[in-house]
């Protein structure tokens, strides 16, 4: 500072580039260090460029005749430490409160009236991948039932409706009564909205089926229990299959599906972290279960090692990983859909060939927190390398040159709304139906039905009206042809009959 003078414009150009480089640094390894990357880089700009300012004014003041006022030398060294805390301080709280304004569990989830009827409206204006083709309105909405908590799943077997509502009972539909009660032992927390009981799967020999839940420890636990000859479950002796401690609310996932092509189920894990959390790299480590698809039996896949140790043996029963919050997945024929919950900016649907699985037993790769939906953010990681055997590098590169872009994409900042996490999801089988191969989801907050043809790569969309909550999940009704059913958070079920 003594060596500051007014009288050359050098020496202030050259004070002010100092400033702007010594915050920089010391912000960017703040934020490394904190593992915090999502940041909006105008906020990062305006915090540098603000501090730049502010301490060059600081610089001036003490040559214009301040000096004495800041003549005690721990004041003076403090303020610009002072004005670093501040604008960070202000950064942290900005992030914190953007996420908090558009964080789905934050949205009410009960609403007083259900729209029943013909829907006759125009659809939003979409903002995302480049095949949306057109709006189609017209769809019927009936309501079939209420439940008195929400509905997290609707699962069709053998002409049967399951419905699991959160606090861990399964209603068989169809036949009108309890088929399952695990409420004692499923744990519902009210601070973690997604709580409680996730799915069911049948095998297809009837002599067992598995379910999900989170239980009264928040672990996510899948169990197999056994079928009577009376189709009848059998609690006296369940077998615990899995069990995943989480030390956060959300992204458990846990959606169960049977598949034929590989003849054994699959488990999706979401990264089981806060909506608010930091970002992390388990669901790229394989040799975690966190953030993937996993096989529940068999131990055939391959996956190249991407841990924090080369020493480490990835697992064998990954099918898929780099995912946020699967939910749902489901199977058709050779043909895998994963939906994965977007974190800030958009939602994503993708589509995998499972004979491209069985040709080399690599898991599909699908990026986070790397890559969301499109987007691409230029993270680094000191938890995991890539190992290939005489090197451990980066997985940046290995990320970027491996993970599978998403059939499907769409913006959170819609022009006329919001949307954010995307449910799935069903495809039509019926081969008489006009919608024959059409896979259908839904937009929770959004409310929103979507299909996609996924051969001749069309996305449509249906508007709903008010459906009295948020859509939760959705199956193809078995009993009408070119219907849906859908599942909401204030515990409807609904009927979705398409145009």
């Amino acid at each position: 500072m003594d060596q500051f003078t007014l009288a050359d414009p050098f020496e202030i150009m050259k004070s002010i580039i100092k400033l702007f480089f010594v915050y920089s640094g010391s912000l960017f390894s703040v934020l490394y260090l904190l593992r915090i990357y999502s940041l909006s880089r105008g906020l990062i700009i305006l915090s540098i460029l603000g501090f730049t300012a502010l301490s060059f004014i600081f610089t001036l003041l003490l040559h214009l005749g301040f000096r004495k006022t800041f003549s005690n030398r721990a004041i003076g060294k403090s303020i610009p430490i002072f004005l670093f805390l501040a604008l960070f301080s202000i950064l942290i709280f900005q992030r914190n409160s953007e996420e908090e304004e558009f964080s789905i569990t934050a949205v009410p989830t009960t609403s007083s009236t259900i729209f029943s009827g013909i829907v006759n409206e125009e659809c939003k204006e979409w903002k995302g991948s480049d095949n949306y083709s057109n709006c189609v309105s017209g769809v019927e909405i009936e309501v079939l039932d209420s439940f008195p908590n929400m509905v997290t799943n609707v699962i069709v077997y053998d002409g049967i409706i399951y419905l699991l509502e959160n606090s861990g009972k399964i209603f068989n539909h169809t036949d009108d009564e309890i088929f399952l009660d695990l409420s004692s032992k499923v744990g519902v927390f009210e601070e973690f909205s997604e709580s409680g009981m996730f799915s069911i799967a049948f095998h297809p020999t009837n002599e067992y089926f598995v379910v999900s839940y989170s239980d009264l420890e928040n672990n996510l636990v899948v169990e197999s229990y056994n079928l009577t000859s009376t189709f009848e479950p059998d609690v006296s002796n369940p077998t615990t299959l899995v069990k995943l401690p989480s030390s956060q609310c959300c992204h458990y996932s846990g959606n169960l599906i049977w598949s034929s092509f590989f003849d054994d189920f699959l488990l999706s894990v979401g990264d089981m972290q806060n909506k608010n959390g930091l970002l992390h790299s388990e669901p790229l480590d394989t040799t975690s279960p966190k953030g993937k698809i996993l096989f529940l039996n068999k131990k055939i896949s391959n996956p190249d090692l991407l841990s924090l140790e080369s020493t480490q043996s990835p697992r064998k029963d990954i099918l898929a990983y780099g995912l946020r919050n699967p939910w749902k997945t489901y199977v058709y024929n050779n043909y895998l859909f994963v939906q994965d919950v977007g974190k800030a900016n958009e939602e994503e649907l993708n589509v995998v060939d499972l004979n491209e699985f069985k040709a080399t037993s690599k898991p599909y790769l699908f990026g986070w927190p790397h890559y969301e939906g499109s987007l691409y953010y230029e993270l680094e990681f000191n938890q995991i390398l890539y190992h290939d055997g005489e090197s451990s590098v980066n997985i940046r590169n290995y990320v970027q040159e491996n993970t599978i872009l998403p059939n499907v994409y769409y913006s959170h900042q819609a022009p006329e709304n919001f949307r954010a996490a995307i449910i799935g999801g069903g495809l039509i089988e019926d081969i008489n139906s006009e919608y024959f191969e059409y896979y259908f989801f839904a937009d929770y907050l959004s409310n929103e039905l979507f299909s996609y043809e996924f051969k001749s790569d069309n996305l449509t969309m249906y508007p709903l009206n008010n459906v009295g909550g948020y859509i939760t999940s959705l199956a193809i009704n078995p009993y009408l042809p070119d219907s849906l059913l859908i599942t909401t958070t204030s515990g409807n079920l609904l009927s979705i009959n398409l145009p």
